[in-house]
């Protein structure tokens, strides 16, 4: 199937999920391995409807999912899945939180789905055929970094990045316009293919956590890599590092020496 007719196939799919999410306020939590990492009845209800429904569009692609025991990429498609992403904010009642779902081709991103649980906005695009947000167009931002807000994560379940995160994040800080922490690396990074932000770091995400958002990021024309002389991947935890083109070489050369620096990496 071509891939944007398949786009056009998987945007029901995901707010189908999402009103599923939706109707269950109150889920039940269970802690999974690592500092405050959670899982509720609602990541996987989300996941195994995506499943059950993704699997039929395109029947020889496999899952790489975030709820799924055990992962491995396998050549040609893999749907990548995060069921909920801010699940911690989502079981707080604190609004960003996501369903995010791309499509691996041989190693390469060509497709990313990322809903907004708490607006509805559906951020979409295919590989060549542009970003898009409820059907707008996205293009990244053309703030100098002195004016820029750029956007991080904290790798909670990493405590010992934290040295070298927020001494990145004090640097940016003192030039750069503003910082904020979200709690949803999948939206943070679809808020810098929409121009709302500039910049996004995070000293290590899983797949999940950014296959989508990769793919609306450079269909937009935003830079997104990992940390300068390693290879970026779809199939492990590595840093993320995106911007609007003004911002990504400054926010590159900070954050990849101050998180070159840590052993941890």
């Amino acid at each position: 199937m071509e891939l944007q007719a398949l786009l056009e196939k998987a945007e029901p799919i995901l707010r189908q999920a999402g009103e599923l999410v939706r109707s269950i306020p109150h889920p039940a939590v269970h802690s999974k391995e690592g500092h405050a990492n959670f899982v509720t009845e609602a990541d996987m209800a989300s996941q195994q409807f995506l499943m059950e429904h993704l699997s039929p569009l395109l029947p020889e692609a496999r899952f790489f999912a975030e709820e799924q025991e055990e992962n491995k990429m396998a050549p040609g498609f893999n749907w990548v899945i995060d069921p909920i992403d801010g699940t911690t904010n989502f079981i707080r009642g604190y609004q960003p939180s996501a369903i995010s779902v791309g499509l691996v081709q041989d190693g390469q991103g060509v497709m990313g789905l990322v809903l907004d649980l708490g607006t509805g906005e559906l951020f979409t695009a295919v590989r060549g055929g542009g970003a898009f947000c409820n059907g707008k167009p996205l293009q990244g931002a053309q703030a100098p970094l002195e004016n820029a807000v750029i956007v991080f994560g904290t790798a909670p379940y990493y405590r010992e990045l934290a040295d070298a995160t927020f001494a990145a994040a004090k640097e940016l800080f003192l030039c750069c316009g503003d910082l904020r922490r979200s709690g949803s690396a999948a939206l943070d990074l679809c808020h810098v293919a929409a121009g709302q932000c500039d910049g996004f770091f995070e000293a290590r995400l899983s797949p999940w956590d950014y296959a989508a958002a990769s793919v609306i990021l450079r269909e937009a024309g935003c830079p997104l890599d990992t940390l300068p002389g390693q290879a970026f991947s779809y199939e492990k935890p590595q840093a993320i590092l995106a911007g609007s083109p003004a911002v990504y070489p400054a926010l590159r050369e900070i954050v990849g020496r101050c998180l070159g620096l840590s052993p941890r990496l």
